[in-house]
């Protein structure tokens, strides 16, 4: 594979950075072994940034490093999806316990930018292909963006490293335009349960959100052999 060779500046966030994007676009594959010498022959850096950037790929969970042996791009199997739909499930029944504690005017606006997103992810799934479309992810957008009205950063950051394994799934191979379209009639009943305020309710719309992308998913990971 051919990497592109990088500037000095800010030369470490720049060497994770593309080797990240490689990884959950799966150029690198799902257990490929990662050298460390070709990276960097490829990359034209030395081996320190390297090394740093495939340790703080390992803190994401993208790769993992077996003693005397090597690191590895770690494959997404069900059960990988399975743990991170509960986590994050966790994270947005967080969310809604704390809307009690937000401003009508919060509220309104944090629904202003919910109904934006749907609207311009309609336009540009009838404008795009479906793999343009597919890497805008706004999937990802409106739920980081549910995720600002808990007020808390530090859950935003662990909800959007969960999603490292939707990055990964985001290819036409594995989600389809049928899949895609059904994610975004459920983000608007997330917005109008929302907007009428009933806990319960909103939980019960964000778990069969959430259940339903686990199960879509799963088919399609199962489909391609149990791992992605």
């Amino acid at each position: 594979m051919d990497l592109p060779k990088i500037d000095n500046s800010n030369l470490w966030d720049k060497t994770y950075n593309i080797l990240k994007e490689k990884i959950i676009r799966r150029e690198f594959l799902g257990n490929q072994k990662l050298l460390i010498p070709e990276l960097a022959a490829q990359l034209g850096v030395s081996r320190t940034p390297i090394r740093d950037a495939l340790n703080r790929l390992e803190m994401d969970g993208l790769v993992k490093t077996v003693s005397k042996v090597g690191t590895f791009v770690n494959a997404i199997d069900v059960q990988d999806v399975m743990n991170a739909t509960d986590t994050r499930m966790m994270l947005e029944f967080w969310v809604v316990d704390k809307l009690s504690s937000c401003t009508k005017q919060q509220l309104h606006e944090e629904i202003r930018r919910l109904e934006s997103i749907v609207e311009l992810s309609l336009r540009e799934l009838d404008a795009l292909t479906l793999d343009q479309y597919l890497q805008k992810d706004y999937n990802l957008l409106f739920h980081l963006e549910f995720m600002q009205l808990g007020g808390n950063s530090h859950n935003v950051a662990i909800y959007k490293s969960l999603m490292n394994y939707r990055f990964i799934a985001a290819s036409s191979s594995l989600i389809s335009k049928e899949m895609v379209t059904a994610a975004i009639k459920q983000h608007q009943n997330i917005i109008a349960v929302l907007k009428l305020g009933d806990a319960a309710q909103m939980r019960e719309v964000i778990r069969e959100h959430l259940e339903d992308s686990k199960n879509r998913l799963i088919a399609k990971i199962t489909a391609n052999g149990g791992s992605i």
